[in-house]
């Protein structure tokens, strides 16, 4: 009999630590793994200065021209666009934008930037979605567009900011269902309080993500989640409004939606 306990014990207790190591191995700021080396990236960048208003988005996930994905979004008095991250589908996908890489960016940034834009744009890279592009500056009509790699910092005016796509902190899915089951019960983003300690990142330095699609901002830790305009499965339970960033006025940091 006390056999038999023993077996049936193994045999539960093997598929759920083999769920609690998966799960871990999705969050990566919880078991501390890879946080030194984030630390280092983001201390060693000098910042960028921005001035006018900033606006921050992220996770578009466009799959190709094919697709003929448009978004309608008012950015008139803007300056300044900061795409956090999962702006392409794939690098595969990027791919059918065009021959060269100014014609794949100018082609996808039609997706949602006006004809008529002049300001500069910085583009942040996203794990798995985005690809890795070899200039860090590009020139595309009236719009100069600069790639930062995996990580952005700024200043602007007197308001610094740390920004990165968000898989440095969690997988998607995880990280997507505990942010939002976290906002609702008023405690929103819990993974990205843990990365600015995790990441040494200075409290009055504000830090902006994306990458779980759940838009949030927490002013008490000046912490800031983008949103997405990609969406989420299995939506019409979720309830997560789809189409919003974070936009710097001038005075105040906030989350904007651009569709009602």
């Amino acid at each position: 009999f006390l056999l038999s306990m023993k077996s049936l014990f193994l045999i539960l207790i093997f598929p759920f630590a083999a769920f609690v190591i998966i799960i871990l191995f999705q969050l990566p700021v919880v078991t501390g793994f890879g946080a030194k080396e984030v630390s280092l990236e983001i201390q060693r960048l000098e910042p960028i200065e921005l001035s006018g208003k900033t606006l921050f988005v992220s996770d578009f996930q466009i799959e190709g021209p094919q697709a003929n994905t448009r978004f309608d979004i008012d950015v008139d008095d803007v300056a300044k666009i900061v795409i956090v991250g999962d702006f392409f589908f794939s690098p595969r996908g990027f791919l059918e934008f065009g021959k060269t890489e100014e014609e794949r960016l100018q082609k996808g940034l039609e997706t949602f930037v006006p004809s008529d834009f002049t300001g500069d744009i910085f583009l942040v890279w996203g794990k798995t979605h985005d690809p890795m592009l070899s200039k860090s500056e590009y020139t595309l009509g009236e719009i100069k567009l600069y790639y930062l790699g995996e990580y952005g910092k700024f200043r602007m005016g007197k308001v610094p900011a740390v920004v990165f796509h968000g898989h440095q902190l969690y997988g998607g899915a995880i990280g997507g269902g505990l942010s939002w089951l976290s906002k609702s019960f008023g405690y929103p983003l819990p993974l990205e309080r843990l990365g600015r300690k995790r990441f040494g990142i200075d409290e009055d330095t504000w830090l902006i993500t994306g990458h779980s699609h759940v838009p949030a901002i927490d002013y008490k830790n000046k912490i800031a989640n983008t949103g997405s305009f990609a969406g989420v499965p299995f939506n019409f339970f979720f309830q997560i409004h789809v189409g919003t960033g974070v936009l710097f006025d001038g005075q105040e940091i906030k989350v904007v939606e651009f569709f009602k």
